[in-house]
């Protein structure tokens, strides 16, 4: 029996060789879970550009937004598991896992990993409503009135959202939030005084920024973001180790061959590398990092358990 089922392994990777070197057979589609023009969507499309070149195939984009991406993750787990369909995707891949009922996947079961693409801070930002300016200002603050300075984010569950969650525990403060509908109309209500504070991506909050319609207080990367240089990050503020990001990253169905997981994950490593992957990421105000798929399980996996604990605590939901 055990002599049966090497020589079956073994003929699933001989197998395996051979398309992994003529692949890709046809077009590639990259699933978004995002409507078109979003900071996701414009990652995929520079991607499958780029991936389009290497290839010599067609790259398709296809969006299907819905349910905080939960219907194109769902869609792209049950794909065919031969590399020709594959999704990008961020935050919401880990975080769903605990926010809905039944999201429709498992993002630990389901996928094959592939490659990190690139990441973005999130902001804490202030408008007309808070008269701080620093994070240890807002803390003082927040401290001396619990739960009565507000924060507006995109949306209940949002990366932005489950940052502040995660900021309040390790600051020993309580406030309220205000689930938005997008970054934008947070934005808005901040700059006009309808509420103190607002934490969105960087690519959001940096025209406001840099206008001077929002103060930064401080961004949530490890280190201060190139285009907000006056901006602490939150670990440098006071709270080591402190690092909340929204990241993007590519995923193939799980049971896609190990060497073609191997070869998307060698050209995307090599596409991301490109200059012009590197300066429209730029331009929305992320940065590359690639990695191994045995990297980016390991940071899923962590991901995962990292902000079901914050879920969980807050009973978040985003149904």
């Amino acid at each position: 029996m055990l002599h049966r089922i090497a020589l079956a392994g073994a003929a699933v990777l001989i197998a395996s060789a051979p398309r992994a070197q003529t692949f890709p057979e046809r077009p590639i589609t990259i699933l978004v879970g995002f409507a078109p023009g979003g900071a996701v969507d414009i990652v995929a499309r520079t991607l499958g550009a780029q991936l389009q070149q290497q290839f010599g195939q067609p790259v398709i984009i296809e969006n299907r937004p819905g349910a905080n991406s939960n219907l194109a993750a769902a869609a792209a787990s049950r794909a065919k598991p031969d590399g020709h369909t594959l999704i990008v995707g961020a935050n919401g891949m880990t975080t769903n896992m605990a926010l809905y009922a039944s999201p429709g996947f498992d993002v630990e079961r389901d996928f094959a990993p592939v490659s990190s693409l690139g990441q973005i801070p999130n902001v804490i930002a202030a408008g007309k409503g808070f008269a701080g300016a620093s994070l240890a200002d807002l803390v003082t603050a927040a401290k001396a009135r619990p739960g009565v300075i507000n924060y507006g984010t995109p949306g209940a569950g949002s990366s932005p959202h489950l940052t502040m969650e995660l900021f309040e525990r390790v600051a020993g403060i309580k406030m309220q939030h205000v689930a938005y509908r997008g970054g934008q109309p947070a934005i808005t209500d901040a700059i006009g005084g309808h509420i103190a504070l607002v934490a969105v991506n960087a690519l959001e909050a940096l025209p406001q920024t840099q206008g001077g319609a929002l103060r930064a207080l401080a961004v949530t990367g490890q280190a201060r973001h190139p285009a907000m240089p006056d901006a602490p990050s939150v670990a440098e503020s006071g709270y080591a180790g402190f690092e909340s990001q929204t990241w993007w990253a590519l995923f193939a169905p799980a049971a896609t061959p190990r060497a073609i997981v191997e070869r998307l994950n060698a050209e995307t490593r090599k596409a991301i590398a490109a200059p012009a992957f590197q300066e429209r990421l730029a331009l929305v105000g992320g940065s590359v990092t690639g990695s191994t798929p045995e990297e980016l399980g390991a940071f899923i996996a962590a991901e995962r358990v990292k902000w079901t604990r914050i879920i969980v605590e807050a009973k978040i939901t985003a149904e």
